[in-house]
């Protein structure tokens, strides 16, 4: 009986099973996941089973499934099957050409291309996309997985290596419009990831390919998507944490050379400045080079991002980073209360020799340069984080523009800059996100971070360009409610 034109939930167990055998969903070859199941399998042994032993063995499936990446099996296969049907519909069309749908992907995740004139080809064809997977409906088109009927045979794990080449170089144009990176970081963490654990002889299967191509979708929509972007920086924020690195001096472990090199942390808002001082005795000189710095937990690990300062330049004028000042990886603290080592563990390419473990230290030589006023040259540029106080109302958020000290150690407020609150600034905890003012070769910016928007404040003419006054009140008008 063909089950392929019934919707997936309506199989039974035994159907489920042989569909997920037939597919070489969970296992690359019939002799794997006969060893797996000890049943000696053949085209749908499992229809010879009982449907008690059938219901134990799909448990077991669905329960492998979540725990190899966190994704349901029944609703999987679902999509699947439902990605697969309209498919076979376009099969034999240019809809299904890879390179002209991967302009309609285009279209569909990043809304200025698909405004522009180069979209129009592809703009009917985005319109009329069915509502299915986006993922498996890309790899039914790149042919990396059979349709849900097919009868594929046997796996070889080299051919996952073919396969993930080719869906690196097929997503790789996409990021091209992307609002935060000039690269792909993601992208390329997770094609380096997946060889590593294929070389290693780790299980690794379709399950998995339709994982990563889930994941970079998911990626790109954050890359490409401005309400995605919120909402992956909204995530990430609330994970945020700040060890206590501030205090005391940190040397590179293994350093060598004649000249002593120094690391110093300063909070900057949930996060730090993390500035490099090398000490040149002869010269009576310091070089600095700075970076901001994220760290974020998740589950059991510690994850860093590392922007070198000089291309916050780029952030202010909403130009995507470039690839050789960013790096991101995996952070190991040898003690949360007090840390006196911290290890860096790169995923993305390590640039400027940034070392790879720090330990916590003193040296005299730090205090004989600031007791002798050494010349300071600060090679990522001079950036003034300017104090950011702000009053949000329902139709703008005040910033603070220009402040000064009073005898009570406070500061007083002196004008504001009156934004007015706009598409995701409607949605965004204005109160909660990080802001910033930012002071950069005679210009000043206001960065919205979590939305990746900055604005140019540095006179009343950029401020008036963005819809933006300048205001030494604050006028909040309520409404008033019906009794």
């Amino acid at each position: 009986m063909s089950t392929y034109n019934n919707d997936y939930r309506t199989m039974s167990c035994a159907d489920r099973l042989n569909a997920i055998h037939r597919l070489r969903l969970l296992r690359n070859t019939t002799g794997e996941l006969s060893v797996h199941t000890g049943i000696q399998l053949r085209n749908n042994s499992f229809s010879k089973k009982a449907p008690f032993i059938a219901r134990c063995i799909y448990s077991e499936f669905c329960r492998e499934v979540h725990e190899r990446t966190h994704a349901d099996l029944e609703d999987l296969m679902n999509r699947y099957c439902t990605a697969s049907r309209s498919f076979e519909k376009i099969a034999k069309t240019r809809n299904a050409q890879p390179e002209f749908y991967r302009e309609v992907l285009r279209c569909l995740l990043d809304e200025r291309f698909a405004a522009s004139e180069a979209a129009k080809p592809y703009r009917a064809a985005a319109e009329s996309f069915p509502d299915v997977d986006t993922a498996l409906f890309t790899l039914l088109v790149l042919n990396v997985i059979p349709s849900f009927q097919a009868k594929s045979g046997d796996v070889d794990p080299n051919m996952h290596l073919g396969h993930l080449i080719q869906l690196r170089d097929y997503f790789q144009p996409l990021y091209e419009g992307s609002r935060v990176f000039g690269f792909t970081p993601y992208l390329t963490e997770m094609y380096q990831d997946s060889v590593r654990r294929i070389r290693k002889g780790e299980l690794y299967t379709r399950l998995e390919l339709i994982h990563f191509t889930e994941e970079i979708i998911a990626n790109l929509e954050n890359n490409l998507i401005p309400s995605r972007l919120l909402q992956a920086n909204s995530y990430y924020a609330q994970y945020k944490i700040q060890p206590d690195l501030t205090q005391g001096l940190w040397g590179e472990y293994g350093h060598c050379g004649t000249k002593t090199v120094y690391w110093t942390f300063e909070t900057l808002g949930n996060d730090f400045i993390v500035t490099r001082r090398e000490y040149d005795r002869a010269a009576e000189r310091i070089t600095e080079a700075r970076y901001e710095l994220i760290l974020f937990r998740e589950e059991e690990d510690i994850f860093f991002r590392l922007l070198r300062q000089s291309e916050v330049e780029h952030i202010c004028k909403g130009i995507p980073i470039p690839e050789q000042s960013y790096m991101q990886g995996i952070c190991r603290i040898d003690d949360w209360q007090h840390p006196m080592s911290i290890e860096w563990i790169f995923a993305t390419n390590r640039y400027d020799n940034f070392p790879t473990r720090m330990i916590r230290t003193e040296d005299p030589v730090v205090e004989l340069a600031a007791r002798e006023h050494w010349n300071i040259v600060c090679v990522t540029g001079h950036y003034e984080y300017l104090s950011v106080e702000r009053v949000v109302s329902f139709q703008h958020v005040y910033v603070e523009r220009s402040s000064q000290l009073t005898e009570s150690d406070g500061r007083k407020i002196l004008s504001w800059y009156k934004i007015p609150r706009e598409g995701l600034l409607l949605e965004e905890d204005l109160m909660q996100s990080t802001i910033s003012h930012i002071r950069h070769d005679n210009r000043d910016y206001i960065c919205f971070i979590s939305l990746n928007l900055s604005l140019d404040v540095t006179d009343p003419e950029t401020c008036a360009s963005a819809g933006i006054e300048i205001t030494d009140h604050i006028e909040v008008i309520a409404p008033v409610e019906e009794v």
